[in-house]
């Protein structure tokens, strides 16, 4: 009988659970310690040097991201690298993905109404975007490591839209989308003693009663301590809101007696009164932005022909070049317009302009939109309604907190030779690689047979 060798199979044992010991080591080391080498010219599988900034400042924080994502949706999976890259440069960074239509709870707790939401939160803090970009993620994170509250007021009295009205008609939609990107909304009437100072921006929206004087007067005195205003004032009747006209062309901006026309946006099944912009002016509000927006029975808003010294005007939307102007509204009414040149304007035709006064010590804000229907409930959801006036309230109120990532793509660079350089290589491929492999191989030939002798 063959008697075992103990010794040999107990160092077989020792040896595989030193190496299995190591193997778990080593993966404990891998997964706290991950280490990733981008060795692409363009790093573009590399964080941007912002995104390791902020993730650096706020290292001792917890962060947790909840992205709302449908089931297959291939930007899931894009935006899934992202985060996990993230992570992996920060120690308390939490992500997870829920479908809308799957997972309705965390849908109504969180608030969200459209696919591609992301939230972020940390420091108690919550902060929102759509979209999966490293720019929108990293501003977001930006926003809650540099928090400044901001105060929206709406005016009241002068027959605006409501704000609590769950309606068609009521705004809010509006207001939830506004408080969700964490700003207060108070609501204010005018009084003797002027709009409240926590104010950093007044809106008013839908108006259709005249201003008074002094209701002017306090407006421009607002204006002028460098606080923003937005006016979104739909088509009035002839002969009224005057007042408006009078206050808009203090700033620069011609608020016109006529209703925009645009039988493009038929194609796209709405109606000849519901405008379809696609066309931006260069301006901070418009810079990231490139979704169409639609606005129901518009009027125009255009740069004044007489512009007071200091103020710089810019037509910020425009229709297309089959849009136009229709000033006689009596035939708009019957539903016989058409575009008559002598008469009404040719598009394209803006229908909303921002006006920045240059001369002011804090530099004042204004922009007017033709319309207030596009961000009721009924609208406020479509295409990019929603955006465009969140980027509006975000410049009025000066908000800076943001930074612009280049996105990074691979470059293209095919190899040029020249003659000799061609030469060289095809002279080393036909001739030199297989001499060497020759030359390689004889001397390990040669000094296995010297071993053997």
């Amino acid at each position: 009988m063959k008697r075992r060798n103990w010794p040999h199979e107990l160092h077989i044992l020792f040896a595989s659970g030193i190496l299995l010991t190591v193997l778990v080591l080593a993966y404990q080391i891998a997964v706290r310690h991950n280490r990733r080498i981008d060795l692409t010219q363009e790093k573009v599988h590399s964080l941007s040097a912002p995104s390791v900034e902020v993730l650096r400042q706020m290292e001792r924080d917890e962060i947790w991201v909840r992205a709302f994502f449908a089931e297959g949706d291939e930007a899931r999976r894009k935006f899934g690298r992202l985060l996990k890259q993230m992570g992996s440069r920060h120690p308390h960074f939490r992500y997870e993905f829920h479908d809308p239509d799957r997972s309705p709870s965390e849908t109504r707790q969180y608030r969200v109404d459209s696919y591609q939401t992301v939230i972020v939160e940390s420091r108690g803090r919550q902060q929102r975007f759509q979209g999966v970009t490293e720019e929108g993620l990293t501003n977001a994170l930006i926003r809650i490591a540099h928090p400044q509250p901001q105060t929206l007021c709406f005016t009241a009295g002068h027959g605006e839209s409501s704000l609590t009205d769950e309606d068609r008609t009521g705004m809010s939609q509006w207001k939830q989308a506004l408080e969700n990107y964490q700003y207060r909304i108070r609501e204010i009437q005018f009084t003797a003693r002027g709009i409240p100072p926590e104010c950093n921006a007044l809106i008013m929206a839908g108006p259709h009663y005249e201003l008074l004087p002094q209701e002017i007067d306090l407006l421009q005195k607002f204006s002028e301590s460098g606080k923003g205003f937005l006016l979104l004032i739909d088509p009035m009747d002839p002969g009224t809101g005057t007042s408006f006209v009078q206050l808009a062309r203090s700033f620069g901006i011609e608020l016109g007696g006529d209703v925009v026309v645009d039988k493009v946006s038929r194609i796209f099944g709405g109606d000849y009164l519901i405008p379809l912009i696609a066309t931006y002016s260069q301006h901070p509000i418009t810079e990231r932005f490139r979704a169409a927006t639609f606005f129901p029975i518009a009027r125009t808003v255009n740069k004044s022909p007489e512009t007071p010294e200091g103020i710089k005007i810019t037509e910020l939307a425009k229709t297309n070049p089959g849009g136009w102007a229709e000033h006689d509204l009596k035939k708009l009414e019957d539903g016989e317009a058409e575009l008559n040149p002598e008469e009404d304007t040719p598009g394209p035709v803006s229908i909303a302009a921002a006006s920045e006064l240059l001369q002011a010590p804090k530099g004042s804000r204004w922009v007017v939109v033709g319309d207030s229907d596009f961000v009721t409930n009924a609208h406020l959801g479509i295409s990019g309604n929603r955006d465009f006036v969140l980027n509006i309230l975000q410049w009025l109120v000066k908000d800076d907190r943001w930074i612009s990532i280049r996105v990074k793509t691979s470059r293209f660079e095919p190899l040029f030779l020249r003659v000799n350089q061609s030469v060289g290589v095809a002279a080393f491929a036909i001739g030199g690689l297989p001499l060497t492999i020759l030359a390689v191989g004889s001397a390990g030939i040669m000094i296995r047979r010297h071993r053997a002798a």
